[in-house]
């Protein structure tokens, strides 16, 4: 077994361990896995620690120091190993009697989070491949999976021979493919980094400076001065959109501009005037005539209001609530709320961080 470690200039969020596992098929009980790849912060900064399978007896051995790697602190972070790398591993620790298992639950799983958002990202796939490319990494490795099953079959079978005649040439040759090898490992380690920067938008906002606020007639401009990560790309999400450039991200929230309705929970109270299309007080319609006035129903306790609106997330009406703000609807049945626009730039920051949250 070869342990292979490097250094690089990152600066990971303590407590996580990036890892990704490579094996010879799919199914663990007619295949091996013969690399597994980890990234972490440790004390001398940013540590890829590669554990490499010369041969295939050498497979417990690689997953018991793959276990000694791994404190009970640290959440591991992986793409899409809740469906195949961790059940994967689990199956090979109990046929080897390795006292230990991964709760898929106590992970992160980067393609499980990217799901829910996946209508809105300007990809054809959810793949690591396609997603880190869209986030601006660019891989040196070339190999698909398959390939790489293929270049490690090849290179047990260089070794075999390297073992019979000492040739350097077959040395050689094991070397180049083992750096291809570890080279396709890194590049998942390093392309799921750059994804994992993606999915989580709203904590590197929050680690910069506070946006400046544009207000234009027909929407909000928040400005951020450095960008998510270093590719040009745009988010659309429902009520705002996330554009990031080379030098700045900009977060923009529309303004909608008409009529919207303000409903009154306590509708039993209210009246509705049928010529003036909204309600009044029970205590105030005393001299209106019987026939332009009925009993409030849920959907006809409203007053209107012209002006300009913003969207408010849910994570906002309890603040709105306590700004004495009131939340309209554009139609009764509607989920979303908006509210009538504040330009108290405190205000819009702390929405702008709520809208983010809603991510």
């Amino acid at each position: 077994m070869k342990i292979i470690r490097s250094l690089n200039n990152k600066h990971l969020p303590k407590g996580l361990v990036f890892f990704d596992i490579e094996t010879t098929g799919l199914t663990p009980q007619t295949s091996s896995v013969f690399l597994i790849g980890i990234m972490r912060e440790e004390e001398q900064g940013c540590v890829m620690t590669q554990l490499f399978s010369e041969a295939p007896e050498k497979e417990k051995e690689i997953l018991d120091d793959f276990i000694s790697l791994l404190s009970p602190e640290e959440t591991l972070i992986h793409y899409n190993g809740t469906t195949f790398d961790i059940p994967y591993l689990n199956r090979k620790f109990r046929k080897y009697d390795i006292n230990r298992s991964i709760d898929a639950s106590l992970t992160r799983d980067i393609y499980k989070e990217l799901i829910h958002y996946k209508k809105y990202l300007p990809t054809e796939n959810l793949k690591l491949k396609t997603i880190e490319a869209a986030a601006g990494y660019k891989r040196t490795d070339t190999f698909d999976g398959s390939e790489l099953i293929q270049l490690y079959a090849k290179y047990l079978g260089i070794a075999r021979l390297a073992d019979i005649t000492q040739s350097p040439a077959h040395k050689d040759s094991m070397n180049t493919m083992l750096q291809t090898i570890l080279l396709h490992n890194s590049d998942d380690l390093e392309g799921l980094y750059r994804v994992f920067q993606a999915t989580n938008i709203f904590d590197a906002l929050s680690g910069v400076s506070e946006p400046t606020v544009e207000i234009t007639p027909f929407e909000i401009v928040f400005t951020y001065p450095s960008p998510l990560f270093p590719a040009v790309f745009e988010f659309n999400m429902p009520g705002f959109c996330i554009n990031n450039g080379n030098k700045a991200c900009e977060v923009t929230v529309p303004i909608k501009t008409g009529e919207f309705k303000y409903f009154f929970s306590d509708y039993k109270n209210y009246t509705y005037i049928i010529d003036r299309d909204m309600c009044m007080h029970n205590s105030v319609v005393s001299g209106i005539a019987k026939e332009n006035k009925k009993k409030c129903a849920r959907d006809t306790a409203y007053i209107k209001k012209e002006g300009r609106f913003i969207p408010i997330p849910a994570a906002l009406t309890d603040t709105a609530a306590e700004r004495n703000m009131r939340l309209f609807k554009e139609n009764f049945k509607d989920k979303g709320f908006y509210a009538e626009l504040n330009e108290d730039e405190d205000f819009l920051r702390l929405y702008v961080t709520a809208l983010l949250k809603t991510m």
